[in-house]
């Protein structure tokens, strides 16, 4: 893995600490299922974002080539 990866990595990650530690301040009792909810919901659309930005790198890396290469 190199350093851009791990740095983007990271931001997300602190990204999503972020917003759970506020939701968790807001909130005035703890419930796990409320919890489980967030967690699901920050996952699926972490997840859901990279598999976007992945197969757009993939479309834009083939339609580069096409063009470079004729």
């Amino acid at each position: 893995m190199d350093l851009a990866t791990s740095l983007v990595a990271v931001g997300l990650a602190m990204d999503s600490f972020s917003v759970s530690i506020a939701n968790g301040m807001a909130r005035r009792k703890f419930q796990i299922s409320n919890a489980l909810k967030i967690a699901f919901f920050f996952g699926g659309f972490q997840g859901v974002m990279l598999l976007i930005g992945w197969s757009m790198g993939v479309y834009v890396m083939d339609f580069i080539a096409v063009l470079i290469i004729g």
